[in-house]
Formats: C-alpha cells, structure tokens, sequence
C-alpha cells in the first residue's frame, strides 16, 4: 500500500484487542463486550475487552483520566501464595500506566462478591507477590468507587473523542489560554458560533486538563469551567 493510500479518507475498522483472555460470547457468569477507544501511548483506534458493566465502567473512568498513558485489558496472569500454602494465578482486569510512568493493576469486582469471597485477602497475598515491575499499586474497584455523574460523563467522553475536530479544539485551545475568570461554558463559547461542535470541544478540553470543572455533576452548557492553575 503506498503512502497515499495510507492517508486517505475510507474507514478503517478499530485494531482488536489486546487481551490475554477472551470471555465466551455466552456464559452464565460473564457479559462480554468492547469499548473502542484510544491511548495516547499507541495513537490509533482499538478495542478494550470487559466481561461486565462494572469493568466497562472502570475502562472509561480510566480512559477519562488525563494522566492516563496507556492501558491494558486482561494483562498477563500472575502467580501469588494464597493463605494455605498453595500457588495460585490471579490476571487483574485491568493494568494503567500513566504518564509519570507508574503503573497501576486494577481488580474489579461487585462488592457482594468481594465480601463472600474474601476477596482483600486474596490481594493482599497478591500484592505480596507481585512480580517485580509489574506494577507500583494494587488497587480493587467495586461500584462504590464509581460516582453515577462521574460514569455519565465519562460515557460522553469517549463519544465525543471518537467524533474528532481538531478546528474546534484548536478555537477553544486558544479560548482557553486567554481565559482569567470562571464562566459557563455557553458564555465561553458564545463567540466561536460553534454551537455543538463547541460545546464537545470543551468537553474534552475539561478532560485534556486545559480547563477545570465538577465533574461529579453532569456537564452541560451550564456547567461553570475556570482555567488551570497549572497546566499539565
């Protein structure tokens, strides 16, 4: 394929997964599914496998992070001591790298599950093992870490990311670095007549760390942005 043809406009189906471990399409106990995303490590489209809600849920709040570099589902299994002596593998749903160069394992489990099956323990024994550059910080994740707002958001994100407009960022950008004050985001986008093109080019600038905003409310034209004391 020459270069010109490697530029042009046709679509180009997402790369799959990256997963150690594909889920049955069926099962009694998981509910596969795919969110397509990009990392600023690899730069192209790809698919993110999770086998619930709750670690799709978890992959969006991650992708929303904008310290987040990169991100691995269904990373390589580990093998750990459990308290009886016996050597077990656990494979950690999720393992964030970040752009300071840590590196997070993430387990993911409803809190229901975690209390019947003891689940912190098994961590710590997990965490106790660890493989040497695995990871810096185990951490576990059930619903209770998730705020609803926080989820909504996130689910818009990762829409308006994968409908990109560099026109509309680069006006906002500018916007953005003469900005002093606080205002709505209706007000700050008023004068580019961008309409909805605006209001998504905010939105994801709120997410690239250009500009601050609750995000535990759902963010809309009325929702008050300021700029960054500093910026990342």
């Amino acid at each position: 394929m020459s270069k010109d043809d490697d530029d042009d406009d046709f679509y180009r189906p997402p790369a799959p997964t990256t997963a150690g471990l594909m889920f049955p399409a069926r099962s009694k106990f998981t509910v596969r599914g795919f969110t397509l995303a990009m990392t600023p490590a690899e730069m192209y489209w790809r698919q993110f496998i999770s086998a619930s809600q709750l670690e799709r849920v978890t992959c969006l709040l991650a992708l929303a992070d904008s310290s987040l570099w990169n991100l691995h589902d269904q990373p390589r299994p580990v093998s750990y001591i459990d308290a009886s002596g016996r050597q077990r593998t656990h494979r950690f749903d999720w393992l964030a790298e970040y752009r300071d160069g840590s590196r997070v394992a993430m387990a993911v489990k409803p809190g229901e599950r975690v209390e019947k099956l003891n689940f912190r323990s098994t961590l710590t024994s997990i965490r106790r093992d660890l493989p040497k550059g695995f990871a810096d910080k185990v951490c576990l994740i059930t619903e209770r870490n998730h705020h609803p707002k926080e989820v909504q958001n996130a689910e818009l994100l990762n829409f308006f990311r994968r409908c990109p407009d560099e026109e509309a960022d680069l006006l906002v950008a500018e916007l953005v670095a003469g900005l002093t004050d606080e205002l709505s985001i209706s007000d700050l986008i008023m004068p580019l007549g961008l309409g909805a093109r605006g209001f998504r080019a905010v939105f994801r600038a709120v997410y690239a760390g250009l500009l601050q905003a609750n995000t535990r409310e759902r963010i809309s034209t009325n929702t008050i942005v300021a700029p960054r004391r500093e910026r990342p």
